[in-house]
């Protein structure tokens, strides 16, 4: 008998199959999941505002080196090869939402090539972007030893094929990279700053600084992992540059800005470590390793809710529980309670607690709420609330990955006309405006065709 001080699940007493869903632990822009390409790179938000420049794709790391001076000779023309790139195809995407592949004019100027790269982020158009991203990089306006340009392409290239399903080809092309941790990569910290004939004797004494943006080597171990079929390179790339977040936190040189983002940088590895180590499967070592994390006050809630979120993967609903303790005042700890009752099994409970957040005129993620409160109604048994609830959001634009894939399963399930229903909800989202909040080129998955 399970001892009364551990979590034990209900025994489902329905014979009906566990329902394919997706919920807020699997979703595609899961906090857990690798680093979002809109939130590295300073992006216009206004698809029809016209005024993009593509200043954005210099500045992808405020940490990273300033220009070099070109006796230290960086060439990465080996990142700017043809044959390291996939051919990328619409065939996978529905009719309704394919959008035409997008030809470099090589006559234009670099910055209205990235301009129109740049439009594209904002529009969600992520496969036309990770194909255009592509044909800048093999083309005669790259200077290879434009370092902080080719690296800000080359990352948006994978982040945009991982952001449109194509998580494969990202890994495989990451693997022209190499080893992140070589010699190649690193320089000395007074090698990029002005030249002076004479010696400083206050200076601090020189040390190895990384090319890499920070975003790139993050979502690089990941990727390369995936791609040389070798999960602990994951965890042995993470702990790699964890290291060095340790070592740069410790410099007293530093001023404090730059040293909290060295700690926030710190605390995301951690968290993505006990993500790989359940990804690989072994959740005694990931449930170590997140006891082992140190919580502070400093930690925002979002770190909180992404240590919950794991401990509720691992399949530990009590320490989940105590992430928050009695607090539940903040949005993400509002959102565990529901999440709790889930993972007890106790749908009806869950329902009554998405539909309180739902009502909550003050909460501004109504969405993934509604379709939260959907899977509970789905599992509830009430599959005309929750076709209703889903479509309603569709209605108002909230057509969000995870949500068109309940929906599509929700047709399944009370429909014999299925594909057609499908077919539908894939044209009334072409036709919705752009927000440029989530990706366009939906790949049939999506829709479960």
């Amino acid at each position: 008998m399970a001892s009364p001080t551990k979590h034990s699940r209900n025994i489902s007493r329905s014979s009906r199959p566990r329902s394919s869903t997706r919920g807020p632990l699997d979703a595609p822009d899961d906090p857990l999941g690798p680093t979002s390409l809109r939130t590295s790179l300073s992006l216009n938000t206004d698809p029809d505002d016209g005024t993009f420049s593509g200043v954005s794709f210099h500045e992808l790391d405020p940490l990273a080196p300033d220009e070099l001076p070109e006796t230290l000779g960086k060439d990465l023309s080996f990142l700017l090869r043809h044959n390291i790139f996939h051919a990328l195809s619409h065939t996978d995407i529905p009719p309704p939402l394919r959008s035409e592949f997008i030809v470099l004019d090589p006559s234009q100027p670099l910055s209205a090539s990235l301009g129109t790269l740049e439009k594209l982020l904002a529009q969600g158009r992520f496969l036309v972007a990770a194909h255009f991203a592509r044909s800048i990089l093999t083309s005669s306006l790259i200077t290879p030893t434009d370092i902080k340009l080719i690296f800000s392409l080359f990352y948006t290239r994978l982040a945009c094929l991982e952001l449109s399903g194509n998580t494969v080809l990202a890994a495989q092309e990451s693997k022209a990279l190499e080893d992140l941790h070589s010699a190649f990569y690193f320089i000395e910290s007074n090698l990029d700053s002005p030249e002076t004939d004479h010696k400083d004797e206050s200076a601090p004494e020189p040390y190895l600084r990384h090319i890499v943006p920070w975003p790139l080597r993050v979502l690089a171990v990941r990727l390369q992992s995936i791609g040389f079929g070798d999960p602990r390179r994951s965890i042995g790339g993470l702990y790699e540059i964890g290291l060095e977040a340790r070592r740069e936190i410790m410099k007293q040189e530093i001023d404090e800005n730059e040293r909290k983002i060295w700690k926030d940088r710190l605390a995301d590895l951690g968290i993505r470590s006990v993500n790989a180590l359940v990804e690989m499967g072994d959740l005694d070592a990931a449930k170590r390793s997140l006891e082992s994390l140190h919580s502070s006050e400093s930690d925002t809630d979002i770190v909180k809710l992404r240590k919950a979120l794991l401990f509720l993967r691992i399949g530990d609903v009590d320490s989940a529980q105590q992430i928050f303790g009695d607090s539940h005042e903040s949005r993400e700890a509002a959102l565990l309670q529901p999440l709790l009752s889930m993972s007890d099994g106790r749908y009806n409970d869950a329902v009554d607690q998405w539909r309180v957040l739902y009502e909550d005129q003050t909460r501004n993620d109504g969405d993934l709420v509604a379709q939260n409160m959907a899977v509970c109604l789905l599992y509830s048994g009430k599959l005309d609330e929750a076709r209703q609830l889903l479509e309603s959001q569709v209605s108002a634009n909230h057509s969000f990955g995870s949500l068109i894939f309940n929906l599509s399963t929700v047709y399944e399930l009370c429909s014999d006309s299925a594909n057609q229903l499908k077919g539908q909800l894939a044209a009334i989202i072409a036709g919705q405006p752009v927000s440029g909040e989530t990706n366009i080129d939906r790949p049939n998955t999506d829709f479960k065709l």
